[in-house]
């Protein structure tokens, strides 16, 4: 079963020392009271760089200012929202929280699973904590919190959090708070895309094997990725990126026409009887039908790889503020001969390959900068590697380097 996952992550990461320290100043206020509120949590999303805010609703946050930051704002009870900071307005933030509707239930014709986390915890853990090694160390502290909303006729299934979800991640030494906006997975589609806001507490003893694992981590994300595609890197790190075509795949598609019309004919005429479509006709045999079946379970396309790409085959331009806009009309196929892939990969995913191939939509771009943001994610489907990879077990915060594995 091919998986294609669109993360709607927003993620941002820190790499260069250069940008002067500032404090990003404002208040957080109640949208209909316009009263201030007391205690809200303030970070950079996806970072280790936090506050609260005081009794009058005011915060102040020491951070480096880099373009295009996220300062999320969050408080049990209320919509998490977050504010773009940029060079010019990080010193005069205002930022209003909505209350979370609480009576869920009564929007909603498809009420919340009565057992939802017995039902889909394993499956919500796998998809969003994911499957590595180190997923496989991380705990959700809090799945009381979740609710599950499971529509059968869509089969699409939704999950919710009224308070952010606490996680441990061992193996990295993260507590990390997780502000779930968004899940959601299309059984028919077998799509997933998650969309949240977090924040990275560091253990307070960090060891030499959590920094080893740390580099580890990084050495396979997209966000090295990402990194080495804005330096023009990839050769140096050891990328071989090619453009990718899907070829439809025809056997398939006259397999499934055949047996689309056998079916019908077998549920109007026989009443959903194949014994007797099978004994009461001579023109189709069990045996063709079953060789129909094995064919659907063919691939509907297969990929056909071309060119080697170079960075500069990507960009359309420089945007200023260092932001670059990237885009391509086919897949890319990208592979890392350097890299050892985690072997639970192969072992849970039944992959025949460490590859990773991404699709940005057809007249849509991506913005990078240097530090590794990519947006709008929801806009860019990965499938192999990266996709089984960006979960939440594997993250690392923003302010992250290879420099603190020289700690």
């Amino acid at each position: 079963m091919k998986i294609i996952i669109s993360f709607l992550l927003y993620i941002i990461y820190t790499f260069s020392p250069s940008f002067a320290q500032s404090v990003i100043k404002g208040v957080v206020l109640d949208r209909e009271t316009k009263q201030p509120i007391h205690g809200a949590t303030v970070y950079i999303n996806n970072s280790s760089s936090a506050t609260s805010t005081s009794k009058d609703g005011s915060f102040q946050l020491h951070q480096k200012i880099i373009q295009n930051q996220e300062l999320v704002i969050s408080n049990i009870g209320y919509e998490a929202a977050f504010e773009t900071i940029t060079t010019t307005n990080y010193e005069k933030v205002k930022v209003y929280l909505t209350r979370k509707i609480t009576t869920l239930e009564e929007v909603s014709v498809i009420p919340f699973e009565k057992d939802g986390w017995a039902k889909w915890g394993k499956y919500f853990t796998e998809s969003f904590i994911g499957t590595s090694k180190f997923a496989q160390k991380t705990k959700i502290l809090n799945p009381d919190i979740l609710r599950f909303r499971y529509n059968k006729s869509s089969k699409i299934l939704t999950v919710i959090a009224n308070e952010p979800i606490q996680i441990d991640n061992k193996e990295l030494g993260y507590m990390i708070s997780y502000d779930l906006i968004t899940f959601r997975s299309n059984f028919s589609e077998n799509t997933i895309q998650f969309e949240g806001f977090s924040y990275f507490k560091d253990y307070k003893r960090i060891t030499k094997s959590i920094l080893k694992q740390r580099r580890v981590a990084y050495q396979l994300s997209m966000m090295r990725f990402i990194r080495s595609l804005y330096e023009h890197k990839w050769q140096e790190d050891g990328y071989v990126v090619r453009e990718l075509t899907k070829k439809e795949n025809l056997e398939r598609k006259d397999a499934q026409e055949k047996l689309k019309t056998i079916t019908s004919l077998v549920n109007t005429k026989y009443e959903g009887k194949w014994n007797s479509f099978y004994i009461l006709q001579s023109e189709i045999i069990k045996d063709s039908v079953t060789k129909y079946q094995n064919i659907m379970r063919q691939p509907e396309f297969y990929d056909v790889l071309g060119k080697q790409l170079t960075e500069s085959d990507l960009e359309k331009g420089s945007l200023g503020n260092q932001l670059k806009e990237i885009h391509h009309q086919n897949y890319i196929h990208i592979l890392n001969r350097n890299q050892k892939i985690d072997l639970d990969y192969f072992n849970s995913n039944n992959a025949y390959d460490e590859s990773s191939r991404l699709k940005i939509d057809d007249d849509s771009s991506i913005v990078i900068n240097y530090q590794g943001n990519y947006t709008p994610a929801i806009q860019w489907s990965m499938e192999g590697f990266f996709a089984w990879y960006s979960k939440v077990g594997n993250m690392l915060p923003l302010d992250y380097t290879i420099q603190e594995n020289n700690k």
